[in-house]
């Protein structure tokens, strides 16, 4: 019997085997793309659980009210300049006012944007190795990053941040390792776009420095060769600080030096429990309520985690050249970037408590990215990476998962729980409410003003506290004017707490004439009317002044030298017009017969009973 050896082929159809080569050439590419999106899709289901608050009523209402000017991009917001986030924020406002799907929807694009800067960075900086989807994976799980994502006026200044500082990276190593300048001009114009964005961007040159003197020849030498980089960055901070300057000279100053107290509490807040315990996925525990939260870990968890980063660190310093210089790297971003800019702006407004706050420190997550890589992988082109022989690679390999796997696990465990007090069932009802309304309204209501209810936005914000601001950013520019400089009406209306049009009344002291028709009597054929005009009410004073007439007529009413025109109805009424600051009396003349000017109530809008 013969046995013969036929060889078996097997044809593969041209596009399969193209469609292989190409997984195997972008292999890290696709699997980096399929992270981002995951990631992307998870933090969007946490994100649009959350709503609008505080700053970000401001935010939508000043990007109503203005033109998009460079006024309006260049205006300090309680020590923040941020043209940057002012452009997304009146860009979004303008498509829809309170349309959190758009506002949120937003500054997720920009992170996204950002995980694909971090991705670039790592893949400049490492090469195309898969190993580069482990910094990436921190960047995108890492706690940090979601609490300001889910505030939006945070996020507006931190999303270009956490863009332009890797992109500014890439461009510079790529300018260190050609030589080009049009790299370094690339890199400095993405310092340019931080500082845009956020006022921390002032410490990405520092950072690009640190990268040139520990990884590219030392401090003389990164003076010497790459003297036109730091030139044209310099340039950039220069003009940069020059108009953040002249801004903020016209702007209210919150600033102040903290107490030693309050400082090196708000210092261990920060960097010993916030950042030591995030940056390792937790805190696990929040301080939360209201649609917001704060990292508040347990003193177990402050200690493990200290213990954990202090071994991490030795480990690393002691296979890895220049690990520790790295980690040094970051920790000095963070004190000056993260740390500095709040302790000198409100430390000693909040005190300590100001350091639980991650979106302090969610900048810093692109810089995490890439140290990891650093104190773990050879840069691209590296010589000599590690101090000594490496343990097995399948030891390396396993370690490094357990530990990335415990980061990912820890990390979706404090996400979730901090996903868990998001929801803001009460503002959001109270807004769209009050959209409805206004829709309906007539063009020639006159709404007056009232103090947004304190469950929806605290009353420091002074005027952007009103309704006139707060809702009216949702009006036509006609009412939203009207809404702001009301005329005098008989029947006006004013927002309840639950966000209704409802009829106004006066909540105050009214003051009678003591004359026995009730009416303030007529000389030489004027009316005075004493107003007491002297309390101080951020909706300003509202006066009610009841009137009867046996006609329809037209009476003219004068405060300080203000006259307002008011037409009165046949019968018993009221008018209401909001008083002239200063103004101690309503003065009535040519009062025609059978007008009786009747009692007076100064005070603030509420609804009517």
């Amino acid at each position: 019997m013969t046995r013969t050896n036929e060889e078996i082929v097997i044809t593969v159809p041209a596009p399969m085997a193209n469609a292989a080569r190409a997984l195997r050439r972008h292999g890290v590419l696709l699997a980096a793309l399929a992270i981002v999106a995951a990631a992307m899709a998870w933090k969007t289901a946490i994100v649009q659980q959350a709503y609008f608050k505080e700053d970000d009523f401001e935010f939508v209402a000043r990007a109503m009210e203005s033109e998009l000017s460079l006024d309006y991009l260049t205006r300090v917001h309680f020590g923040q300049f941020m043209p940057g986030g002012f452009l997304l924020a009146w860009l979004s406002a303008r498509m829809e006012p309170y349309g959190w799907g758009v506002a949120a929807g937003g500054v997720l694009i920009v992170h996204a944007l950002a995980a694909l800067a971090v991705y670039r960075m790592l893949r400049v900086v490492f090469g195309n190795r898969p190993a580069i989807l482990a910094p990436l994976l921190v960047f995108l799980i890492a706690p940090i990053t979601v609490p300001a994502l889910a505030w939006w006026a945070a996020a507006l200044n931190t999303v270009i941040l956490q863009l332009a500082l890797p992109m500014a990276v890439a461009s510079h190593w790529h300018h260190l390792r050609s030589g080009r300048m049009r790299h370094a001009v690339a890199a400095a114009l993405w310092v340019l776009v931080g500082l845009l964005g956020f006022v921390k961007g002032f410490a990405v040159p520092l950072v690009l420095f640190a990268l040139t003197a520990i990884y590219f020849g030392g401090l003389r030498s990164a003076l010497r060769r790459h003297w036109p980089a730091w030139l044209m960055q310099a340039g950039v901070l220069a003009g940069f600080g020059a108009i953040y300057v002249q801004r903020s000279l016209s702007a209210p100053g919150t600033g102040g030096l903290p107490s030693f107290e309050q400082a090196t509490g708000f210092l261990w807040e920060l960097l010993g429990r916030t950042f030591a315990t995030t940056v390792l996925g937790g805190p696990w525990t929040w301080f939360a309520a209201n649609d917001w939260g704060v990292a508040s870990p347990p003193t177990a968890a402050v200690i493990g985690s200290l213990v954990v980063l202090v071994a991490l660190v030795a480990v690393t310093g002691h296979y890895r050249r220049r690990a520790l210089l790295a980690w040094v790297t970051l920790l000095g971003y963070v004190v000056i970037a993260d740390a500095l800019p709040v302790l000198l702006g409100r430390v000693h407004l909040l005190g300590s408590f100001a350091g639980t706050d991650t979106r302090y420190v969610a900048d810093a997550a692109p810089l995490i990215a890439l140290v990891v890589g650093l104190v773990l992988l050879p840069y691209q082109g590296e010589a000599d990476p590690y101090n000594r022989a490496l343990p097995a690679r399948e030891r390396i390999t396993g370690a490094c998962g357990v530990v990335l796997g415990v980061f990912a696990g820890a990390s979706l465990v404090s996400v979730t729980i901090f996903g868990g007090y998001l929801g803001a069932d009460r503002r959001h009802g109270y807004i769209e409410t009050a959209r409805a309304e206004l829709a309906k309204a007539p063009a020639d209501v006159v709404v007056y003003d009232r103090v947004v209810p304190a469950d929806v936005m605290p009353g420091s914000y002074r005027s952007y506290s009103l309704t006139s601001r707060v809702l009216g950013a949702m009006a036509s520019p006609r009412l939203r004017a009207r809404m702001q400089a009301p005329p005098a009406a008989l029947d006006g209306m004013v927002f309840d707490d639950r966000g209704r049009l409802v009829p106004v009344e006066v909540a105050g002291v009214p003051l009678a004439p003591r004359t026995l028709d009730r009416c303030w009597p007529v000389t030489g054929g004027t009316v005075q009317v004493p107003l007491d005009n002297s309390a101080r009410r951020p909706a300003g004073t509202l006066v009610r002044l009841d009137y009867s007439a046996k006609a329809d007529t037209r009476v003219t009413l004068w405060m300080a030298d203000r006259p307002t025109d008011v037409e009165l109805r046949t019968g018993v009424g009221k008018i209401f017009l909001l008083a002239v600051p200063g103004a101690d009396r309503i003065t009535v003349p040519d009062v025609p017969p059978g007008v009786c000017v009747g009692t007076v109530t100064p005070g603030q809008a509420v609804p009517r009973p």
